[in-house]
């Protein structure tokens, strides 16, 4: 473990992270292969390489990877182990990372100056390990998750509590040619009455569109010539959570003010965040650049720079 933390340690005080949806691979010793999140070929991974949010990382027998997730906080992958980047956001004010560890074991460390502010979690099978600033590792056997503290504390939120708020929306209109693809599965057609599962990418043809209720208290319509990361999606009664990332295209968002509980309901672009407040919005992506148009309720822009935000869109 002294090694480990060493190992970490050296990362952290590497160079920074921009600000966007991918981690940095720091060390990648024997067979360390990276499935992106399109379901597109497996490929190996070397130092250097980017880490993006959907993609999973796989490490065979005698390998190992540090993976770089903020400026403040780094993951290592043990051997034969396999671990689904679900969620990296690199911010000063709320850097949040959230890994899906399949199998095998990771450890993770956080810089002590982050407590306060990090929203660190590892899934696995029995549970999510949420930490508060601290040095940590989780292992999956046989199908359970199990956590060991080095410093710091570790809450551990059991599996039973998570499939009350499951992370799934439903497909409500279809019109043309929409497919998804599955986190780590083949591409499919979408059709009224499928359900779109976190980690999934949806994609529109030519004058195609598909509206998705998200959570009971919010929906999109994904227009035409569109691809569109469901990279989170809860549905509770104290906090529904959607995080929607938008490659290219349109979507336009309704979130219901007048829901129970709140709802963290925000759009990445290449540009910066959209983070509804109750609205009635759309958000395009053209030539790598995002844009909002606000239609009713507030909608702040949070630029990748992690810049302050600017002033609620109306």
């Amino acid at each position: 473990m002294k090694t480990f933390l060493c190992v970490l340690l050296f990362v952290l005080c590497g160079q920074g992270l921009a600000a966007d949806s991918s981690g940095t691979v720091s060390i990648a010793v024997g067979s360390v292969t990276l499935v992106p999140a399109d379901g597109s070929a497996e490929k190996p991974l070397k130092v250097g390489d980017a880490v993006p949010v959907g993609s999973t990382v796989k490490t065979g027998v005698a390998s190992r990877a540090v993976i770089k997730t903020t400026k403040q906080s780094a993951v290592r992958i043990a051997e034969n182990s396999q671990a689904i980047f679900m969620e990296l956001v690199d911010s000063d004010a709320t850097p949040k990372v959230l890994i899906d560890l399949k199998a095998g074991s990771m450890g993770a460390l956080i810089q002590p100056q982050a407590q306060a502010v990090m929203d660190f979690k590892i899934k696995t099978p029995t549970g999510i390990a949420a930490a508060r600033g601290t040095m940590y590792a989780v292992s999956v056997e046989d199908g359970k998750g199990f956590v060991k503290v080095e410093h710091g504390k570790v809450d551990v939120i059991p599996a039973n509590v998570q499939k009350q708020e499951p992370q799934t929306g439903k497909v409500t209109v279809v019109m043309g040619n929409v497919v998804e693809t599955p986190l780590g599965a083949q591409e499919r057609p979408l059709k009224e009455g499928s359900i779109v599962s976190s980690g999934s990418t949806i994609r529109t043809g030519a004058d195609s569109r598909a509206t998705v209720t998200m959570t009971t208290t919010s929906a999109v319509q994904i227009g035409p010539g569109s691809e569109v990361l469901v990279s989170e999606m809860v549905d509770s009664k104290d906090t529904s959570k959607v995080l929607l990332d938008l490659k290219k295209g349109t979507v336009g968002a309704l979130v219901n003010p007048g829901g129970k509980g709140k709802t963290d309901f925000k759009i990445k672009t290449p540009s910066g965040t959209a983070v509804a407040k109750g609205a009635f919005y759309s958000v395009a992506v053209e030539n790598g650049k995002g844009y909002v148009q606000t239609k009713e309720g507030d909608v702040v822009i949070v630029p990748l720079d992690g810049a302050s935000a600017d002033e609620p869109k109306r």
